[in-house]
């Protein structure tokens, strides 16, 4: 079974995440990590809508630039979701050097870790994560256990 990951759950209180990319990709990791209370940034040259406005609340800090090795500092988190290919891996390469934790979203085998899906309330937390294979199976899973997480059916 060489394609398991272990799932190591940690304190990610105050910790910084960035995220290069401020597409749909991007909105949906800002909307996983502000669960567990990151410190997001962005870094983009432009924002969704919904990003642009939690920005605008001072919810998330908002770099409207390129990718810059400089932007990684001071990072736990990283993650890889520009739309350019060749970005994507700087950024997990630079990420790995510096021994950060990097998501890189178009590329596996570039990742130090997989970002999961999530169920979440106030007393459990549970992640998934598939092979790669089949995304569907994945999602399916994540689905059913949102809905007993969330309505707390346990």
């Amino acid at each position: 079974m060489d394609d398991r990951h272990f799932p190591l759950f940690v304190s990610s209180y105050g910790k910084r995440a960035v995220i290069f990319g401020g597409g749909n990709i991007g909105e949906r990791r800002v909307e996983t990590l502000l669960k567990f209370s990151f410190s997001v940034t962005v870094v983009s040259p432009s924002l969704t809508e919904k990003l642009a406005e939690r920005a605008e609340a001072g919810e998330i800090q908002y770099i409207a630039d390129c990718y810059k090795a400089d932007y990684l500092e001071g990072s736990y988190l990283v993650i890889a979701c520009t739309d350019d290919r060749q970005t994507n891996r700087e950024i997990g390469e630079a990420a790995k050097a510096r021994e950060l934790h990097v998501s890189v979203c178009d590329r596996r085998e570039e990742c130090t870790f997989f970002f999961p899906a999530v169920a979440v309330n106030d007393e459990v937390t549970v992640g998934i994560v598939g092979s790669g294979k089949t995304h569907r199976v994945t999602r399916r899973a994540a689905v059913r256990l949102r809905e007993i997480v969330e309505r707390k059916a346990y």
